[in-house]
């Protein structure tokens, strides 16, 4: 007997367990994603496995995918109410193609329907659950309203015989979500993909890879891209070094330095045809403090030579006439891009208590040269704010309460340790609930932008070993997931995570929010949010799946009048 269940994107399909309940109905407005899963096995007696078709008949258009398990080992993390057992977890999002052509092949013992072209083959097993999930108007085009089935279909790819068949129904609503105003980035570590597939940074190679990457992130709500002039100091053992990444040529000649901005106009224009409209330029001083240099490579009497790195004083006046000389010209280019007011610089990564003496002599050293751009780094102590030495604070979750309310213009972040008391994560361990909330808290707290640390960080601590995340997504410190939202394919494309559709489910929650302020007004939304979570924090309970679809339902009701089924 072959089983399946429609389930939403909430739920998780572990080969153990399957949610009980089926979904049946779903809304979205015209102009926004919506993903479902079906859940299938086999039961009863018989063979043990069979291979099988998955098959969808919609006027809407549809991506397929194979939900693909990695193996967490360690799953004793605080912040998780109901932790489960160290095994395999639902996150890869394997592409398949939506409905290829079926070929019948085989071999004296027996014919079989392949799907043509198709890698990803589906077995159906007695002994696990598994799930394929769909994406519905993946691309976020505009749709007529109205309702819309989607049926389901699982066949024998010995005989094309039904398996098992269900439909959904898909409210597509008369309203269209306001565009995405949040300014979203997770750190884009390039070394990491060279790395991985073996191939010279910033080579034609590099850069067709690179632009796959960048398409994936893009599409899941990601819209500024930290832009490596030079190669950024983080993650970076103090007195070590990562492998070169660096965009701006700099020659030094005769005491004089020049500039070479061409590469970095190549990763700009690949980066905006990819769908990125903001960047971050890469730190000018060392994490923990601003004490160093990053590491500078420049051209010395036609010699490749690294010319700042741990061991350059960052207060003392050979890097400070560096700055003096790239600020003004850096900063022309970009305006003559026209990223002036799209462009965020950084000075050092999370100065910690007692860092602050120099963090200010940093602040100091670029003084007015970055004037009409954005200014901020990660920081957890409102002092730096308050004593005006960053403009713009990118707060950590778990103390970002001190800053709310506070602050011009207030950033959020969080790393895989902000997972107590409810803090939302995306990492692989809390439930899907817990990632989706944050769209809700950003809008609640009425935060400008959100930054992730790993969105290809495939590293141990400090930059040593790389790991595959397919087979060992506890690499970095044991935290399954906290370093990256994709996997490496094989053919160098940026797999998607389960992790990375959610939370664009809660970006486009935040748009919902947004759209239905601009209807009847803010009040009208705080309201809701409390009835459903009661608070307006980063500690938001969203207490299940069930309840975070209630809160986004009523927030369609309220959008648009339509009750939901």
């Amino acid at each position: 007997m072959f089983r399946m269940r429609l389930v939403s994107s909430l739920d998780r399909v572990f080969p153990e367990r399957c949610p009980a309940k089926q979904l049946s109905r779903l809304s979205t407005a015209a102009n926004e994603p919506v993903s479902f899963q079906v859940a299938f096995r086999l039961e009863g007696k018989g063979p043990g496995a069979a291979a099988v078709n998955v098959r969808s008949v919609s006027a809407l258009p549809l991506s397929t995918y194979l939900v693909g398990c990695v193996p967490v080992m360690h799953t004793d993390t605080a912040g998780v109410n109901d932790p489960h057992a160290p095994g395999l977890f639902p996150d890869m999002l394997i592409k398949k193609k939506t409905n290829p052509p079926l070929v019948r092949e085989g071999a004296p013992w027996g014919l079989r329907y392949y799907e043509k072209g198709e890698e990803t083959l589906l077995y159906a097993y007695s002994d696990a659950w598994q799930a394929v999930w769909f994406t519905l108007n993946e691309d976020g085009r505009s749709l007529s309203p109205g309702d819309y089935t989607v049926s389901v279909i699982f066949e024998s790819a010995e005989d094309r015989s039904v398996l098992a068949e269900q439909a959904l129904t898909v409210h597509v609503l008369p309203t269209e979500l306001l565009p995405q105003k949040l300014i979203y980035t997770n750190w884009f570590h390039c070394d990491c993909l060279a790395d991985y597939y073996n191939v010279r940074i910033f080579s034609d190679r590099f850069f067709r890879i690179f632009a796959g990457y960048v398409r994936t992130a893009a599409r899941h709500g990601m819209n500024m891209l930290l832009l490596p002039a030079f190669t950024p100091p983080l993650d970076t053992p103090i007195g070590g070094e990562r492998m070169t990444a660096q965009l701006v040529k700099v020659t030094l000649d005769g005491g004089r330095y020049s500039f070479d901005f061409s590469l970095m106009k190549k990763y700009i224009d690949t980066a905006r045809a990819a769908g990125i409209t903001h960047f971050e330029h890469s730190h000018l001083f060392t994490q923990w403090g601003a004490e160093a240099a990053p590491k500078i490579v420049a051209t010395v009497d036609g010699h490749p030579r690294r010319i700042f790195g741990w061991k350059t004083d960052a207060a003392g006046e050979s890097y400070r006439a560096f700055l003096r000389a790239y600020l003004p010209q850096v900063t022309a280019f970009l305006r003559a891009e026209g990223l002036e007011k799209k462009t965020l610089f950084h000075l050092s990564d999370e100065p910690d208590e007692g860092m602050e003496a120099g963090y200010r002599r940093a602040r100091e050293a670029v003084g007015g040269l970055l004037d009409g751009f954005m200014l901020g780094d990660a920081l957890s102590h409102y002092e730096y704010y308050e004593k005006g030495l960053t403009e713009l604070p990118i707060c950590v979750t778990g103390t970002i309460d001190t800053f709310i309310g506070r602050c011009d213009h207030l950033w959020a972040y969080y790393t895989g340790s902000q997972v107590r008391d409810d803090l939302s994560n995306r990492v692989i361990v809390l439930p899907p609930e817990r990632n989706r909330i944050l769209g809700t808290e950003l809008y609640a707290n009425r935060i400008e932008g959100f930054l992730q640390w790993g969105y290809d960080y495939w590293y141990g601590m400090l930059s040593h070993g790389l790991f595959d995340p397919k087979t060992d997504p506890c690499g970095y410190n044991g935290s399954a997931g906290s370093c990256f939202a994709v996997y490496p394919g094989r053919k160098g494309e940026a797999i998607p995570s389960i992790r990375q559709k959610v939370f664009y489910e809660g970006i486009c929650d935040m748009r919902a929010l947004k759209t239905l302020e601009s209807l009847k007004g803010r009040e009208a939304c705080e309201e809701l949010i409390e009835k459903h979570f009661g608070r307006m924090d980063f500690h938001m309970d969203p207490g299940g799946p069930e309840k975070m679809r209630a809160f986004r339902e009523d927030v369609d009701r309220s959008m648009t009048g339509y009750t939901y089924g």
